[in-house]
């Protein structure tokens, strides 16, 4: 498996857009069967993630980064990513 680090940083947005999309579509399915009980006003999956998406670009457009603060963060985040890996089974010896 290829080290994160490795891929170019507009393959690395696209993994962070699928996993975002991903954790929004696990909110909405939980959402599902009290929209299909009638508790609140069902909104289609689509619907859901366009505006949650809105917000998010409103929050971003309001905390605006440069490049060095975002590869500063994203360092750190890859650092921290690192170090939990290496830790992982070290209770039992397996993964």
């Amino acid at each position: 498996m290829a080290n994160i680090k490795d891929y170019p940083l507009r393959k690395l947005a696209d993994f962070l857009n699928f996993a975002y999309e991903k954790e929004l579509y696990e909110r909405w399915i939980t959402l599902y069967p009290i929209m299909e009980a009638g508790f609140i006003k069902f909104i289609s999956f689509k619907d859901y993630k366009e505006k949650a998406l809105e917000k998010v670009k409103t929050n971003v457009m309001s905390n605006r980064l440069t490049d060095e603060e975002i590869l500063k963060h994203g360092l750190e985040i890859v650092k921290v990513y690192e170090r939990n890996q290496q830790k992982a089974g070290e209770k039992n010896g397996n993964i």
